[in-house]
Formats: C-alpha cells, structure tokens, sequence
C-alpha cells in the first residue's frame, strides 16, 4: 500500500513497515563507479547505454525503513539528517525528511524503540545525532560489534571525511550504543545478517513473521547495474574483495528463496525482487 509521497506503507507478515524517504539526490553515475574501483570508463558508458538508457546520472535515495515490532517501533538506518551541509548547499534541501516523514506517517521522535544501523557511513547515521543530541531519545542504537569497534579504532584506515561522522555518533549515543553479532534475533521478527564488505560490520537485516520474509541489505548495492555487473564497486566499499563475495552471496539468497528486498539507495521505496539472469542477477521493482 502506497501513501502520500515519501511515505510507503505495507507488511510482513504482522509486522507493519513503512518506508519513509530522507530524500533523494541525482548525482553522476561516474561518482559511483570509478577506474579506481575497477570500472573502466568504456565499461560504464557501454553499460549505461545498454541497461539504463544513456542515462549518465543515478536517483540516490535515502530509504529509511521503519517496522512496528511486539518490542516497540524500530528504524532501520536514519539518513543524512537536516541541516546537512556535507554535499554542498545545493544538496542541503533534498534531504533531512525523516523526521518529518515520521511525523506524517503518526510517530513521534519518541515512538522508536530502537534505532538499527546497517553501518555507521553519515548518511545512515547522522539522521539519528544531527542536533548533537539523540533524534530519537528512548530508543536503543544498535550496531555491529565490528562496525563500532572499526570506527572507534585510533589506527582506523578509513579517510578522516568517513570516520568523523561515524565518532560522532558514537559519542553522541556513550553507553546506549549496543554492540550485536551476526544471526542473532534483536527484536522480535528482526534478525542480523553477515553483510560485511562495504564496512567490516556491514550488517543486513532479515524480517520474518508469519511465513513472510524481508532482507534489508543496508548498502549491498548502490545500483542496479551492480546486480548485473557483481564485481563493480564504490569508492565507500573499504573492503573490495569482501564486499564483492558479500553483494554475490546475499543477492544469490534472496532470489533462490523469494525474498522481497529493501535497497537504501534505490529509487524509492526501493523494494523489489531479485531474479537470476546469466551470470548475474536483475532487479524487479515492487510496491511490497
């Protein structure tokens, strides 16, 4: 079921979800796949032409997912968060909406029970600390034991531009912050998912209720060329090789077993299908 724009209701099983929208930004798709990465520039121009059209851009969305648990609402990831100045003015506009996308769909700041972060990159996290304080202050963050120990690591490898953010919130949530593992049920229907590549604590979430399942695959892929093109990778992937086996083994699950996704950066609500195609895989849009 489809609401007001930016807000996109429908279910697991017995668990309500919505998808409330950040915002979105239309930056070039040669940002998100460089020589550097291992994408040659022919390769991505022949790509571009043949899969998407000629379109020389990528719809970036910010897909929050929000899902009413027996423990209380939990939000998946959180955005860039408003007054966010890190991509220049003109991108200042387009996000921050969570906030009031929550306000719209009838939660309060103070409805989240928890806050489940993917990976602790500013733009799923600043939304949760963007005041210098808690957004949402009775709930739990939640992060991978690795992610945090990452970040928090004073020989930390990742580009001060990177880890600032991440410290920040860090901080910013002290003692709160709850380290979790790998296949554990953190609320109830919700479980943690190895992801880990893009950020060594990359986690995946997996919702489960009543024969329906939901894979949350935080930032497994930021375009669908990557579906079909499983060796492309972002200049935000820290760990290459992993994040290759990683993207290749979750997007074999979800289509051998039906799973319907939720992809943060897809054009929103960014739920869809994954079907094998070749050597690779295809991307079907859904309403959920």
């Amino acid at each position: 079921m489809t609401g007001r724009q930016g807000i996109h209701r429908f279910s697991v099983g017995d668990l309500p979800c919505v998808v409330i929208s950040d915002g979105r930004l239309e930056p070039p798709l040669s940002e998100f796949f460089t020589p550097a990465t291992g994408v040659p520039e022919h390769e991505l121009r022949e790509a571009a032409s043949r899969e998407e059209g000629g379109r020389t851009t990528v719809t970036c969305g910010y897909n929050c997912l929000c899902v009413e648990t027996p423990a209380g609402l939990a939000v998946i990831d959180t955005g860039l968060g408003k007054r966010f100045f890190g991509y220049g003015p003109d991108a200042t506009p387009l996000v921050g909406r969570l906030t009031d996308g929550l306000a719209e769909a009838g939660f309060s700041t103070s409805a989240p029970a928890a806050v489940l972060f993917t990976h602790l990159h500013e733009d799923h996290s600043r939304g949760a600390v963007w005041s210098g304080e808690p957004t949402f202050p009775h709930a739990t963050p939640v992060a991978h034991a690795a992610e945090v120990a990452f970040w928090s690591d004073v020989a930390c490898p990742a580009p001060r531009d990177q880890r600032r953010p991440a410290l920040d919130a860090i901080r910013i949530f002290g003692e709160r912050l709850r380290p979790v593992e790998y296949d554990a049920e953190i609320l109830p229907g919700v479980h943690t998912v190895d992801a880990a590549g893009h950020t060594p604590g990359h986690t995946a979430f997996l919702l489960e209720s009543r024969g329906e399942r939901l894979l949350c695959l935080g930032d497994s892929f930021h375009h669908r060329l990557q579906l079909s093109h499983l060796g492309w990778r972002t200049p935000w992937d820290h760990d290459a090789e992993r994040s290759v086996l990683s993207r290749r083994r979750l997007l074999g699950r979800a289509a051998d077993e039906n799973l319907l996704v939720h992809a943060y950066h897809l054009p929103f609500p960014g739920l869809g299908l994954v079907r094998r195609h070749g050597d690779g895989f295809g991307w079907r849009p859904v309403d959920g």
